[in-house]
């Protein structure tokens, strides 16, 4: 739902956007939004920094609760 290495921050709706055309595909019990080691700080790799990584994370959450909203129960 997100990339960990690019720079740039995901809005929530496109999270929500991604979310949603994975449900198209995926029964929603069987797929779900979570982080990966990707912004896991290696002493070689700074390619992410804090920052970005907290605000995307952020973006995740917020961009699952709005699909949530749209998915049937």
């Amino acid at each position: 739902m997100i990339d960990p290495i690019a720079p740039a921050v995901e809005t929530p709706e496109q999270v929500r956007d991604r979310v949603l055309l994975a449900a198209r595909h995926l029964p929603a019990g069987q797929f779900g939004t979570t982080d990966d080691c990707g912004f896991a700080p290696f002493s070689d790799d700074l390619s992410t920094s804090r920052e970005i990584a907290f605000a995307k994370i952020q973006a995740r959450v917020e961009g699952t609760r709005l699909a949530a909203r749209e998915m049937p129960q």
